[in-house]
């Protein structure tokens, strides 16, 4: 397991281009018509999905 530490600004930016990637791989997905391509596409967004999961829960939430 890999362990780094990041600022709060830097963790905002990995959790935004998770998002935006995700964004942009559902777009692929629906566009593609190869069903193995999108096959890999699928599984490239479950493991996206669980990055950005597992990112989220691993920051605390900040108190207002």
């Amino acid at each position: 397991m890999v362990h780094i530490e990041i600022t709060e600004e830097e963790f905002g930016l990995l959790v935004g281009i998770l998002d935006r990637y995700l964004s942009d791989l559902r777009y692929e997905i629906s566009d593609t018509d190869s069903s193995k391509f999108k096959e890999g596409l699928h599984h490239e967004r479950d493991q996206i999905v669980d990055l950005i999961e597992r990112v989220r829960s691993a920051h605390p939430p900040v108190a207002n």
